[in-house]
């Protein structure tokens, strides 16, 4: 006859004991609490036999789970781990001011979705609040797709989730026509400047710098006296003005790409630079009339009532005019005066030059076209095409 043998507590547990200071019985054993880790608990009772039933009915609700501590971010909502993670980034100066603003923006427009807890959100949730988000323009959609990816990719490496819901999910498009910001015809560049120069308008020399440099205009914005060396001609952008925490207008050390650079001016930008500072020998080159830094919202709003007023875009050419179009005309100018990509590339401070290329490879087409033409009218003249040998031969 064969007996079961009993299994044995873990040394130091399961056995009862009196305490005399509190006149009472007591006894403790491990419960599991989970991703390998016991705990001690304790029960109390007035008898052997009380404290020894306690503690059997412990061991089986011990078995049962009952014990396991779930960790605390596995009770997050959506909106509780993104904002955390936004919080840390910014405490740990990962990211500007700026983008603090412009995530913490993005967030509240997940309301849809943000009071999931992150293990219940799927990827039938996902698609079914992007398909009600299609109104969004394609910059909006962008954003909340970017920040739902980094949040998943932060719960799945924390093993919070075992799998990312977005991974299958391809960025949606928007439902808006998306019209891509252009340059000026060289007409509208030559009404334009007409007006700048010849009109008492307020910050017409933030336009005109934006327009023959390609500098950004929180960059211009940015611009000390200091950062003009007229001995070489040259401006060292390492500034720009953007919005800090909670929309205040601060300078960021460090332009919109995260590096300085150091940029040539030619003769008539000397002109203009030393016609601004004066005799200012330190400061801001541009500030408003009560000494605040000037932001770009500022300047978008006079250059816009200029565009209006003076009728100067032409509607029939497609794409969007806006204050970006500035930099935009520089850089197009540049290209078609044959100016190479990766020079291109590092007056505008592009961080890598892919961004050139695709930012402005309608351009480039065009430049490329038009010098193949006249590769193709070159080799005509002197007779050394296909075609021209293969004229002689029926001849």
């Amino acid at each position: 006859m064969s007996t079961q043998r009993k299994k044995r507590r873990p040394k130091g547990t399961g056995a009862v004991y009196y305490i005399e200071s509190r006149n009472c019985f007591a006894g403790n054993t491990l419960v599991d609490i989970g991703r390998g880790k016991t705990k001690k608990k304790y029960v109390y009772g007035k008898t052997k036999t009380e404290v020894a039933d306690k503690l059997r009915d412990i061991e089986y609700r011990s078995k049962n789970g009952e014990f396991i501590e779930k960790d605390k971010n596995e009770l997050l909502s959506f909106y509780d781990f993104a904002e955390r993670m936004i919080e840390d980034r910014y405490s740990l100066n990962e990211i500007r001011p700026s983008t603090y603003d412009r995530l913490k923006s993005t967030l509240k427009m997940l309301d849809d979705i943000s009071y999931y807890r992150l293990q219940d959100i799927t990827e039938e949730i996902i698609r079914d609040y992007f398909k009600e988000k299609l109104y969004y323009s394609q910059s909006c959609i962008n954003k909340i797709y970017q920040l739902m990816g980094s949040v998943f990719k932060q719960a799945v490496k924390q093993n919070i989730v075992s799998v990312n819901p977005l991974s299958d999910i391809k960025r949606p498009k928007s439902n808006q026509e998306l019209v891509p910001v252009r340059a000026l015809t060289i007409q509208e560049q030559k009404h334009l400047i007409e007006v700048l120069l010849n009109t008492d308008v307020q910050y017409s020399e933030i336009m005109l710098l934006s327009l023959y440099t390609g500098m950004r205009i929180g960059e211009i914005c940015a611009l000390s006296v200091e950062d003009v060396n007229f001995s070489d001609n040259t401006v060292f952008i390492h500034k720009t003005v953007s919005r800090g925490s909670y929309g205040k207008t601060m300078i960021s050390n460090l332009p919109k790409n995260g590096r300085s650079r150091t940029l040539p001016i030619d003769p008539d930008i000397v002109a203009l630079l030393k016609l601004c500072i004066g005799d200012c020998k330190k400061g801001f080159i541009f500030e408003s009339s009560n000494g605040n830094i000037i932001t770009t919202n500022q300047v978008n709003s006079v250059y816009a009532n200029i565009l209006k007023n003076y009728d100067i875009i032409d509607d029939s050419v497609f794409g969007k005019v806006d204050l970006h179009s500035l930099r935009h005309t520089y850089a197009t100018r540049s290209i078609e005066a044959g100016v190479p990509a990766s020079v291109i590339q590092k007056l505008l401070g592009h961080s890598d030059i892919s961004i050139t290329l695709n930012v402005y490879c309608s351009v480039f087409d065009k430049f490329c076209n038009e010098h193949l033409t006249k590769a193709k009218e070159y080799m005509t003249r002197n007779k050394i095409t296909i075609g021209c040998h293969i004229g002689c031969q029926v001849q």
